[in-house]
This record gives structure tokens, sequence and C-alpha cells, in this order.
């Protein structure tokens, strides 16, 4: 497979940033129907928040209605990471280049099918009793 050109590697970038401000959109909308002041407080910051201050502030929080939603934000934010030091487009694990179909349906796919799979196996058996 051939590298990520430039034009595919910004449209990729355009993607993730459109879903990271849809993210930052719902966890501020779910934070303002709280009754916690804090929460309330902190929705109203989350639209001022760099990609990094918002990983660090979401990930000390604690409330089930946003933690796909937060892990989502991390993801998105270390595929953009990727992007920024040449590393966009390979696994994380074995480090071989992603599918392109799979990279189109999700740019936030941080594994290859085979990695993703061993992924959710070893995931899956810790929580087995």
């Amino acid at each position: 497979m051939a590298p990520i050109d430039a034009n595919k590697l910004n449209d990729f970038k355009k993607q993730l940033l459109a879903s990271l401000e849809k993210l930052r959109n719902d966890v501020s909308e779910i934070l303002m129907r709280s009754d916690h002041a804090g929460h309330k407080m902190a929705a109203k910051q989350i639209q001022k928040l760099s990609i990094d201050q918002l990983v660090e502030l979401t990930s000390r929080m604690e409330i089930s209605s946003i933690s796909h939603k937060i892990k989502e934000i991390k993801s998105i934010d270390a595929s953009l990471n990727d992007i920024e030091m040449g590393l966009y487009g390979f696994c994380s694990d074995c480090e071989e280049e992603l599918d392109m179909t799979r990279l189109t349906e999700a740019p936030a796919t941080k594994r290859c099918e085979h990695c993703e799979k061993k992924y959710q196996k070893q995931t899956y058996n810790k929580y087995k009793l």
C-alpha cells in the first residue's frame, strides 16, 4: 500500500477535527443538564479549551454518561498527534499500514483488523469471570 497522500491526510484531519467538535458540543450539553454546579462551569469552559486541555479535563471526570465520549476524544487526539508526527495510518500495535477502507470508515482507527480482534479479546477476557 502506498503512503497516504497529503490531500487525503488533510481530509482525514478535517474529519477528525469535525468529530472532535461534535464530541465537544455533546459533552458540553450533557454537563449543562447536570445538577452539579461544577459540571455547569466546566460545560461553559469546554468550547475555549485546546484539545490537550479538553482531554485533561474530561479525563478527570468520572461521569458514566460521557465516558464513551471521553474515550472517543482521546482516540481522536491520538490520531491528530499521529498525523503531526507522520505516524498516521499505521497500526499502533504491529506498525503495519492500516487498510484505507478501514481509515475512511473510521478515521480514528488505531489498529489493523487482526490487532483489533486480539485487543478486543484481551479486553473481554479481563472482565470475564
